[in-house]
């Protein structure tokens, strides 16, 4: 007599499964012990990947959390930092500039005095004038803090 390998694992269930499992088995061709077999070690399969993939997500979500806290330090310091080096043509592009109205970009814009980029969602300054052929001035907080200790046009220093 041949030896079987398999091992016999028996179980109670209720009346209603043991009808499920027969009815089910029938409809796809096979012995209720095979897709019991099947359905189990699909049901592994389905775990261990799930387990798996989880811990993917939470390493990504993890990388992604440590990614915007040093983009939102990077830009928390920009926004304390005083403002940088005058462009060459600074002082022509603010001087029609009547008053600076603070605003929230929607896109991006550089600064007029010192060249920083001003990113979607920051606050800036945009410039009022009444000239509409004049180019749009912007400055960052930094350069309107700063305009306090400047002369205004047209005087000397």
């Amino acid at each position: 007599m041949t030896e079987r390998k398999d091992r016999l694992i028996q179980t109670r269930v209720p009346e209603t499964l043991e009808t499920t499992l027969k009815d089910e088995a029938r409809r796809r061709r096979t012995t209720v012990s095979q897709m019991i077999r099947t359905v189990l070690e699909d049901t592994f399969h389905l775990v261990d990947d799930v387990v798996a993939n989880v811990d993917m997500i939470v390493s990504d979500s993890v990388e992604l959390a440590q990614r915007v806290g040093r983009t939102a330090r990077r830009r928390a310091a920009d926004a304390d930092a005083p403002c940088g080096e005058a462009l060459p043509d600074a002082a022509d592009r603010i001087a029609p500039v009547q008053a600076w109205n603070e605003v929230v970009l929607n896109q991006a814009v550089d600064c007029s005095k010192c060249g920083a980029e001003l990113p979607r969602g920051r606050r800036a300054y945009l410039g009022l004038c009444d000239d509409p052929t004049q180019v749009r001035a912007w400055l960052c907080a930094s350069a309107v803090e700063a305009l306090a200790s400047e002369p205004e046009t047209g005087e000397e220093a």
